[in-house]
């Protein structure tokens, strides 16, 4: 098992709303996910073998991520199974964001069974001390 290399657990960052069906537990049926957070956007890796990008559907409203799609059954294998240990069908996964997120630079691609989302933090607006000049005068009316 892998160490979280940060001193805060991620959990402070980070929280699962579960199944989306009013689970407050993490989803045991969506797919296992691993997220960083570089301080600009949030970068997840959710584990999703056996499926293909039509089949996925990933949606970003507020500081709420949404992914369902479905795992295709394991078919055409000649005999009979003595074990079938791999989840296939439907699932989802909800995850609510710290911060709000970027949606519209948002990006995903999926290869080799992993779904690879960025999440661009979305820029906050600064203040900026604005210098004032001085009017010229209007020489003469004539």
């Amino acid at each position: 098992m892998r160490k979280n290399p940060h001193k805060t657990p991620v959990a402070l960052f980070l929280h699962d709303l579960g199944s989306g069906a009013g689970d407050p537990a993490p989803s045991l049926s969506g797919p296992p996910v691993d997220i960083v957070d570089d301080g600009q956007s949030w970068r997840m890796v959710f584990e999703i073998p056996g499926s293909v990008p039509e089949r996925l559907e990933l949606e970003v409203h507020g500081r709420i991520v949404h992914l369902s799609g479905e795992r295709r059954a394991t078919e055409g294998e000649p005999g009979q199974f003595l074990r079938v240990e791999r989840v296939s069908g439907p699932f989802e996964r909800v995850l609510e964001l710290p911060d709000d997120p970027d949606p519209e630079k948002t990006r995903a691609h999926y290869a080799d069974g992993l779904l690879v989302v960025t999440i661009p933090r979305l820029a906050h607006h600064t203040s900026r001390n604005i210098p004032i000049q001085r009017a010229e005068a209007k020489r003469g009316r004539s």
